[in-house]
């Protein structure tokens, strides 16, 4: 069966033709390695497998066969030890690379050391050992997880409930431990510490080692809890758990004898609100950080709206209550007076919000919807570009028919800011447009924050492309 371009492997079948007495597959195309099965042909006298691609060891199994006598392995790509079986010291070998023995011309086998086999039990011994070691420490880790789930559970299940000695604690910390330790910092709230004064409570600048800055709002006693304390205790569990880069991070609330107070993260930059009307500061606020202030904004309001669960109603979006941090990137703050609402439904309740915000359907409806902050997040989009509140010219924008036909760029761009290039002046005027469409008369007419945030988003790409 020589010259025929068989090609493939040797097939392990051939191990049954127990009466062979020649095998010649020579000058094939044969691949893979020499199947150990053909120690079964016990009277196989000549093997010819020359001038193939036989790779890898010689099978050891062939040292069995007595009665071989004439071998023929040249040119192929064998190695390993040459087998120990008399037809072998005159077989035909050459060609092959990785051959060795004790036969002439080719090198000795090297022998595993004491060192190497020491190396290799010890190999074997890590083989067995690391992934039963890793199955204990996912066991472990999997029981710790179980454990502060249960103890958080706990935690939670006693959270929102008044002791018997007057002590209500909303936190993922130790509230007992957070509320001393803030008092002890501000020595009880003294005036000294205080940075800022809001509808519903005082802002304290605490430093604190676990914590580092953090800020605290101090309500005041005729605060919402005091007449709807689930419904504050559940808004307030529900705010802790939302995380987003533009949205102030809450890390509790505390309340015990003569102090009731919410903690924060504190934004280093302040309100939004203070810098506008500080000529100096406002004049930092350039554009392109202005359109960014309301990028922010918007993916926050997104974010409350469309993906928690339950959904956030804000209520209170103003300057006073967007932050920035030292990057000036927008923080939205004060969720105090903010709504959970249920897929699908609206809320009646008393008329909440700052004035200049409130969007004229809650005022004579009292009825809280998504569309609410929309609105509000309108007139803001629109001072942040004035650099002030618009006052009564809302009113003349929130008819549709003047918006294309009487309104100019010029008349909402702060006059302390040069004017703005070309480029920085189409995206601004696509802002205007944007922001002017949430102030719409009735909700159905405004669109969505999620709306609003997908066009922000794809402004991204346009403004590479202008920037370019």
């Amino acid at each position: 069966m020589r010259n025929n371009k068989f090609g493939e492997n040797i097939l392990m079948e051939i191990g049954k033709m127990t009466q062979l007495n020649v095998l010649d597959l020579s000058h094939n195309l044969l691949v893979g390695d020499v199947p150990p099965q053909l120690s079964n042909l016990k009277v196989l006298v000549d093997l010819n497998l020359s001038h193939n691609g036989l790779s890898g060891h010689i099978p050891v199994e062939v040292e069995s066969m007595a009665g071989l006598q004439d071998v023929s392995l040249s040119y192929n790509e064998l190695e390993g030890p040459i087998p120990n079986n008399k037809a072998f010291i005159t077989a035909s070998l050459e060609g092959n690379k990785g051959l060795c023995g004790n036969l002439t011309g080719f090198q000795p086998c090297e022998r595993p050391s004491k060192h190497s086999i020491v190396k290799r039990q010890h190999k074997l011994i890590l083989i067995t050992l690391l992934p039963v070691m890793g199955g204990l420490v996912l066991l472990y880790a999997f029981i710790g997880v179980l454990f502060m789930c249960d103890r958080r559970r706990r935690r939670a299940k006693d959270d929102g409930r008044r002791n018997d000695d007057g002590w209500l604690s909303i936190s993922m910390l130790d509230g007992k431990a957070l509320y001393r330790d803030i008092l002890n910092a501000i020595e009880e709230f003294d005036a000294t510490f205080c940075i800022r004064q809001g509808g519903h409570g005082s802002i304290y600048k605490v430093n604190l080692p676990s914590l580092g800055t953090i800020a605290v709002k101090r309500l005041h006693s005729s605060f919402e809890i005091n007449t709807h304390p689930e419904s504050f205790v559940n808004e307030v569990r529900a705010v802790t758990g939302i995380k987003h880069r533009n949205i102030v991070n809450m890390y509790g609330y505390c309340s015990h004898a003569q102090h009731s107070f919410l903690v924060y993260e504190y934004a280093e930059r302040g309100s939004l609100s203070s810098i506008l009307s500080n000529e100096v500061e406002s004049k930092k606020l350039d554009w392109l950080k202005r359109v960014n202030i309301i990028k922010g904004v918007a993916f926050a309001l997104s974010y409350m709206h469309q993906d928690c669960s339950p959904p956030f109603v804000h209520r209170d979006i103003s300057s006073s209550n967007v932050l920035l941090d030292s990057e000036y990137e927008a923080c939205v703050s004060d969720f105090g007076i903010g709504k959970l609402l249920k897929p699908d439904s609206s809320n009646f309740t008393a008329l909440a919000g700052t004035y200049g915000y409130v969007a004229p359907d809650h005022a004579y409806t009292m009825k809280v919807t998504k569309m609410c902050d929309v609105y509000s997040f309108g007139v803001l989009a629109l001072e942040i570009i004035k650099g002030k509140h618009l006052g009564e010219y809302l009113t003349v924008l929130e008819n549709s028919s003047t918006m294309d036909h009487h309104v100019q760029l010029s008349d909402f761009l702060d006059e302390h800011l040069p004017y703005p290039e070309d480029r920085v002046n189409e995206l601004l005027v696509f802002i205007n447009k944007l922001a002017i469409s949430c102030l719409g008369e009735t909700q159905k007419s405004r669109p969505t924050m999620q709306f609003v945030s997908h066009k922000l988003s794809s402004m991204d790409a346009y403004a590479h492309l202008l920037f370019m």
